[in-house]
């Protein structure tokens, strides 16, 4: 680090050294006394310093560090992730990719989850902060917005993996680099395991009793109670902008200073009755390219993940083949392949090869004889067979079973002549399902096992005729293939019906833990939380069988830390 030093004061208070990138802040004061400006005056001195910032902004309120304050020239280059002005679309899965090309690249960004559901965000949080700790060696601050949303006092059972990374986050995260900053206007709920790791403290007005207490915890680690009580008889009457700076450990400070003010845009003001709203007229530029391939990639599997994309990409692949089909191959000339022949030094070789074969063969039978007339004789009458050499004997005549003959079940619905009983199921479940489905998928919900015969000659026959597309992971109805079953099916419903369809489609144990999850969605249970919801022994085989076969149809996610139903069911209208 050089000697530069990072100034957030507007009256010549003091000023931070530039190992604040990797120092831990906490900025606490409730809401309107100015927290979120904090946070940018401090993010600002670091960009400007050189240093790399992100944000994880829960509100959306971020994206002006892009236009300076009065929003006619340009601000921070700061790279935009979701949210109402994303300069790159951001997705819930997308927490690991992210990080990778942020490490490569080392820009500021801002991450806007407001977007998100609540389930989606925590599990965006989890990925990211898991991967950020895991790879980052380099100086980097990152500023979580709302920051009891990601490390909550009483987390609910799909926010504990979250707090676990922000529990290693904040309490080793200094040496591989990392710094952060912890924005709150509620002290009293973010965990005490986290707040009290803050190095230094910046409070702002507070007068909810819970919240000034909230601080005790951090003081009693961190500060003396004389000093205590000078900072907390000041938290109601502070004006807004104006806050204790405490850092009694690494800075040996304790100071009153009115913070500065923002000098890029502030997209966080609260709009007042009968005042135009200002809108940037200009934003800084960055270079969308230089994000890089997993960028690149995030964007580009949202986009073959589009539905009509996925339809218009089978069409075509469909009309590549009728193609090839309707080509007629060029005749090929006959290849001429020469054959050796045997000569006759080869015929006189093999010939006494043969004799000495005969010869082995027959020193064989005389030492086995014997023996064989011993065993006969111990077997007393009847036992002469034995006496015969093995080599000489016949085999035992055995009855052939007779020929199977495959029955054809009767076709009550009518469908496609020359379809089989297993042929007609796949393909009433793909013109269903309308998505590419996996080998395992395919057979559950046809009623097959995936390791029959019947099922898999089912499969080779039905990619044969053109009728279906694709291999193990991904395999779609083709256009003839909905054309040969069509009038066979019902399509899948949606809303309620939806859930009521698989609810339907399940088992006793299966419908136990489908019910249990809805019922606390979008919340997570862990597994030992869903045995007992629904009365199970985790331990049970049926149990178990039933979670694996739910995962396997993707009607579940997660593990024994936290499971939830998916989102197609969990937020299905008329739920």
């Amino acid at each position: 680090m050089t000697a530069q030093h990072l100034t957030i004061s507007a009256d010549g208070g003091p000023t931070l050294p530039l190992d604040a990138v990797t120092e831990t802040f906490a900025i606490l004061g409730k809401r309107g006394k100015g927290k979120t400006s904090t946070a940018v005056v401090l993010a600002e001195e670091l960009i400007r310093a050189g240093q790399p910032v992100i944000v994880l902004d829960t509100v959306g309120v971020w994206w002006g560090l892009r236009s300076s304050a009065d929003g006619k020239g340009p601000g921070l280059a700061v790279t935009i992730f979701g949210g109402d002005h994303a300069d790159v679309p951001l997705e819930d899965t997308a927490g690991r990719v992210i990080v990778e090309a942020l490490m490569q690249l080392r820009v500021p960004a801002v991450l806007d989850l407001s977007r998100l559901s609540k389930a989606g965000m925590r599990r965006f949080a989890a990925d990211f902060v898991e991967q950020l700790y895991r790879v980052n060696r380099e100086p980097l601050h990152v500023i979580f917005d709302e920051a009891d949303e990601f490390a909550p006092q009483r987390p609910q059972p799909e926010g504990r993996r979250l707090l676990g990374a922000m529990e290693d986050f904040v309490r080793r995260g200094r040496a591989r680099g990392l710094g952060c900053t912890l924005v709150t206007q509620r002290p009293a709920v973010i965990h005490k395991d986290v707040l009290t790791q803050a190095e230094v403290l910046i409070a702002l007005g507070m007068t909810g009793p819970r919240d000034v207490a909230a601080i005790d915890e951090w003081i009693r680690l961190n500060a003396d109670d004389e000093q205590a009580r000078e900072v907390k008889a000041s938290l109601a009457s502070l004006p807004t902008g104006t806050a204790w700076v405490w850092s009694p450990g690494w800075l040996e400070l304790l100071e009153r200073v009115r913070i500065r003010r923002r000098t890029t845009f502030d997209s966080s003001a609260t709009p007042k009755v009968g005042e135009r709203r200002i809108v940037p007229a200009a934003m800084a530029e960055v270079d969308i390219a230089k994000l890089g391939a997993q960028i690149a990639a995030t964007v580009e599997r949202a986009q073959e993940t589009d539905p009509t994309r996925m339809r218009k990409r089978i069409s075509d692949l469909e009309a590549a083949l009728r193609t090839a089909k309707s080509a007629v191959p060029e005749p090929v000339a006959p290849e001429v392949v020469t054959v050796p022949a045997l000569t006759e030094s080869d015929l006189d070789r093999l010939a006494g090869l043969l004799a000495e074969a005969d010869q082995v063969r027959a020193r064989i039978e005389e030492a086995v004889a014997p023996l064989a007339q011993a065993v006969s004789a111990a077997r007393g009458p009847g036992g002469a067979a034995a006496a015969v050499p093995p080599s000489r004997r016949e085999p035992a005549s055995r009855p052939k079973p007779p020929p199977r003959v495959r029955e054809h079940d009767p076709d009550p619905n009518g469908a496609a002549e020359g379809l089989s009983k297993a042929e007609r199921a796949i393909l009433s479940v793909l013109a269903t399902h309308d998505r590419p489905l996996t080998h395992v998928q395919l057979a559950m919900l046809s009623g097959y096992s995936s390791k029959s015969g019947g099922y898999k000659n089912a499969l080779s026959k039905l990619r044969t005729a053109g009728l279906l597309i694709g291999g193990g992971t991904s395999m779609v109805i083709s256009a003839d293939g909905r054309d040969a079953i069509a009038g066979q099916y019902d399509a899948l419903p949606a809303g309620q019906a939806l859930v009521d369809y698989w609810l339907g489609k399940a088992d006793k144990a299966q419908r136990a833990i489908l019910e249990a999850l809805l019922d606390v969605f979008p919340e997570n249970l862990t597994h030992d939380e869903l045995a007992a919801a629904t009365n199970y022994s985790p331990t049970s085989g049926g149990f178990k069988n039933a979670l694996s076969k739910l995962r396997t149809l993707e009607l579940i996610s997660g593990r024994g830390d936290g499971m939830h139903v998916s989102d197609t069911l969990g937020e299905a209208p008329g739920r």
